[in-house]
């Protein structure tokens, strides 16, 4: 499926005032316990093993500046090893669709996937790849007619949708060799069940009394989640928990992220900011860690879910109102629990529907989106360089691709691809939101 050129709502352009450039911040860092970069302190290569190979787009971009700018992208994006990105895009209509570009910002094809009904907008999206060839919409929210999964092949081509006999109200998993793990829900009921497909299409899980409230991750054959974990391969239920309320309030989960026998979530109330570690299989609560305290709630709330880096290092992001106003830090956790350090970057919009806001690079770099900057942050805590985002990229969703360049999402609604010094993610068990480039939420 082809599309023209580039419709007028959506178009590629490298901006003239980005384009090959590095930028500064007018404003001092906000960096707690890390002291001042250096110039020399920063890397231009990737690890000997993986050599950093930037795409052949006919000019030089160095690292920390913009190869290129899309438009109308309006979520979490999907890199596949060859570097085609594959988009979340509005429609002429309002709607969304997926948008395939070549590493080098070329156009590959577009998919037109849902029209809105009138009943409200169709918000959010993101695109995640399985390993039999599937390209997915998923997570779309406002209008009703956004409660689905779309399905396409890697040339655009649609493909049959899964048979869910319910609405989707939930996206789990992709899990490599497996077509998605689903909540659906009946108009007429409020308890979920939890669907499982193969790569062709046909349904091979049907788990009833499945929350639509878990936020959770694949790993291997196991749906783990903050209070429950199921075996895909038995469908059967490993352990659950009891719903924590928290402040008064049902606790609200992000995506885990989930490290070979662990599993790490964060979540919410109205005044704490909490990540837990437990054992994947038993639920066993290994130990928790108070990440922050508001002082007025949810206000200027903005968090990024857990990914982790080489040497097992957990890192949040946590943005609320604390004392005299809004503060947001990247919180570095040890394996063992315990603080390593806090990078501080403050977030200048709230979103409760996305979560995602840095990414772990094979370099040894946390790149670090929120607020008007890209930061790029050392396994040390302190940072290397910063790209100036005047429009905002709160949302951003950051996804490294093999050959070195970072893909993230603005406020504005556009898809900015920055040259990095990392040969791809870190080889970590969850080095992005979304476990890798494909953003399955599995691995």
């Amino acid at each position: 499926m082809r599309g023209p050129s580039f419709q007028r709502h959506l178009f590629l352009a490298c901006m003239a005032s980005a384009c090959g450039a590095r930028t500064g911040l007018d404003e001092p860092r906000d960096v707690a316990d890390a002291g001042p970069a250096d110039a020399s302190d920063r890397q231009d290569a990737g690890p000997e093993d993986v050599p950093l190979a930037p795409p052949p787009c006919g000019r030089d971009t160095p690292v920390g500046s913009v190869r290129f700018a899309v438009a109308g992208v309006t979520g979490h994006v999907a890199i596949d090893a060859d570097g085609t990105i594959y988009a979340p895009y509005e429609t002429a209509d309002r709607g969304r669709g997926v948008l395939a570009l070549d590493p080098c910002g070329r156009e590959r094809w577009r998919a037109p996937a849902v029209r809105p009904t009138g009943r409200g907008r169709v918000l959010g999206g993101e695109v995640r790849l399985s390993t039999g060839g599937d390209v997915l919409l998923t997570n779309l929210y406002g209008d009703t007619a956004a409660r689905g999964v779309w399905r396409f092949g890697r040339d655009g081509e649609a493909r049959p949708p899964y048979p869910a006999v319910d609405a989707v109200v939930r996206f789990v998993g992709l899990p490599p060799g497996r077509g998605p793990v689903l909540v659906t829900q009946g108009a007429m009921t409020t308890v979920g069940r939890l669907a499982g497909f193969d790569l062709a299409g046909r349904q091979t899980l049907d788990a009833p009394d499945w929350s639509n409230v878990n936020e959770c991750a694949v790993s291997g054959t196991v749906v783990g989640c903050l209070d429950t974990a199921l075996d895909l391969a038995a469908g059967r239920r490993l352990w659950s928990e009891p719903y924590e309320i928290l402040d008064g309030t049902l606790r609200h989960p992000l995506p885990p992220a989930i490290d070979g026998d662990r599993i790490y979530v964060a979540f919410f109330g109205l005044s704490s900011y909490v990540l837990l570690a437990r054992e994947l299989r038993t639920g066993r609560v290994i130990w928790r860690v108070d990440l922050a305290r508001s002082s007025r709630g949810q206000v200027d709330l903005l968090m990024g879910a857990p990914v982790v880096g080489a040497d097992g290092t957990v890192y949040v992001y946590v943005n609320v109102h604390r004392g005299a106003g809004a503060r947001g830090e990247l919180v570095a956790v040890r394996r063992d629990g315990s603080r390593a350090w806090v990078f501080g970057a403050r977030a200048t919009r709230t979103d409760y529907h996305r979560y995602a806001t840095h990414a772990v690079g094979r370099a040894g770099v946390i790149y670090l989106a929120v607020g008007r900057a890209l930061y790029a942050v050392g396994e040390d805590g302190r940072q290397r360089w910063t790209l100036a985002i005047p429009e905002g990229a709160n949302a951003s969703a950051p996804v490294l691709s093999p050959n070195g360049d970072l893909a993230l999402h603005t406020d504005d609604d556009r898809l900015l691809v920055v040259a990095t010094e990392s040969a791809g993610a870190a080889p970590s068990a969850w080095p992005l939101t979304g476990g890798d480039a494909r953003n399955g939420n599995a691995r």
